[in-house]
């Protein structure tokens, strides 16, 4: 791996630009909410970036196997960089909503390509014995970004100079580019096809389609993607928040330090994946489901048997932590056979489909967690966890039907 240039490059240009785009992201939020000093704003330009993703994947896998995937990855670089500029110049507004709001939606779009393109790349530019642990460190830079963003642009973040961002933003975006330009990616041979755009795109998710159907094991390894997102990830991202701030009444301080934790057990959990990625086989994923089932059923001792709410939401902070951990192997697993059964020259749009699947279960799960969030008792939390356990253990032995079928297909 270390004598991979190429993939080399794309960690240099992947560590910058999500160092970048999350700074950005991080800024516009906390930037509106200053100005506006409303709640709901704010809720909706941090959502319109989800909005722009939504309306761009599904033509992001057909240009990731038609187009040179170097090419859209200086694109879309070259793209933030032009943003970072119009994000410096929309501050000096005197009423810049509105702009920033079009803004976030144009990066929504724009980062809608970042993985079906990179994930799509790497079993081009990397042996098969390579393409798990290359997830791993891919990955483990996705979530060192997203760490270490939100910490640089809080330290550096200043209200009446927030246009500065915008400049070392720029700079980040550069270095990414000058990566990319060395990087060379060997380009997949694609059928052509004529007519317009939408013709186009049509034709290749029509091929694609066709091709799920005759790789079933294909689908029901993105659906345990979309299960894992609807019930572990929304239960984290509704309930866990919902627990800290209105049952325990944690700080703000504490709430953005649990935050941090969350975020380092997932960072832990691409370093883990990373060390040990060779030594995994299709049973690892069940026995891991069925840990995270474990750590999840602890969860009734803060929720329900310590008392001392600063001590039950440390205890809380560490079991989802660990369990965000262990989710993150898992996922970036479950990545890693897509592209090892998947034909090279569709990769980029079954990764596509794939982003879509998971990127709607999320709020499809949020909004199911909110509404029983907000009429749950503490014992109705409690049976919440319970179920969310078995849940996450029928998961796993559907897991286990799923890989001895690829086992199986892969000795014939």
């Amino acid at each position: 791996m270390r004598k991979n240039k190429n993939f080399n490059l794309l960690i240099g240009s992947q560590l910058f630009s999500v160092l970048g785009t999350t700074i950005v992201q991080f800024v516009i939020s906390l930037y509106v909410l200053d100005i506006t000093k409303s709640a709901f704003t704010f809720s909706v330009i941090a959502s319109l970036s989800v909005v722009g993703r939504l309306i761009c994947l599904p033509f992001c896998g057909v240009l990731a196997d038609r187009l040179p995937k170097r090419n859209l990855m200086l694109f879309m670089d070259c793209l933030y960089l032009v943003l970072s500029v119009g994000l410096f110049l929309v501050t000096r507004l005197a009423n810049p909503v509105t702009a920033i709001g079009i803004l976030t939606v144009i990066i929504g779009m724009v980062s809608a390509f970042e993985t079906p393109v990179v994930q799509s790349a790497i079993p081009v530019i990397c042996t098969d014995e390579e393409i798990p642990r290359a997830n791993g460190i891919i990955s483990s830079i996705g979530t060192l970004g997203t760490v270490l963003g939100p910490i640089i642009a809080g330290i550096i973040y200043r209200f009446d100079a927030v246009y500065q961002i915008f400049v070392i933003t720029g700079v980040l975006f550069l270095i990414a580019i000058f990566c990319e330009v060395l990087l060379t990616i060997p380009t997949q041979s694609q059928a052509v096809t004529e007519g317009s755009l939408f013709q186009v795109v049509a034709g290749d998710l029509k091929e694609v389609t066709q091709y799920l159907k005759a790789q079933k094991v294909i689908v029901k390894v993105a659906m345990v993607a979309f299960l894992l997102n609807f019930f572990l990830a929304s239960f984290i991202q509704v309930i866990i928040p919902y627990v800290s701030r209105i049952q325990l009444g944690v700080s703000d301080a504490q709430f953005g330090l649990m935050n941090t934790i969350l975020a380092i057990g997932s960072l832990l959990g691409t370093v883990v994946y990373g060390v040990i990625a060779n030594r995994l086989n299709e049973t690892s994923i069940t026995k891991n489901l069925i840990l995270v089932a474990i750590l999840f059923g602890l969860l009734v001792i803060p929720f329900g048997l310590i008392q001392n709410a600063a001590l039950a939401f440390w205890v809380m902070t560490i079991i989802v932590a660990c369990a965000m951990g262990v989710v993150t192997v898992v996922s970036v697993q479950l990545i890693v056979y897509i592209q090892l059964v998947s034909d090279k020259a569709l990769l980029g749009r079954i990764m596509s489909l794939v982003m879509i699947v998971t990127t709607l279960a999320v709020p499809l799960g949020q909004v199911m967690y909110g509404g029983f969030a907000a009429v749950a008792s503490e014992a109705m939390l409690l049976i919440l966890i319970a179920g969310t356990s078995l849940v996450t253990v029928l998961i796993a032995f559907f897991s286990i039907k799923i890989f001895k079928q690829m086992r199986v297909e892969n000795e014939l």
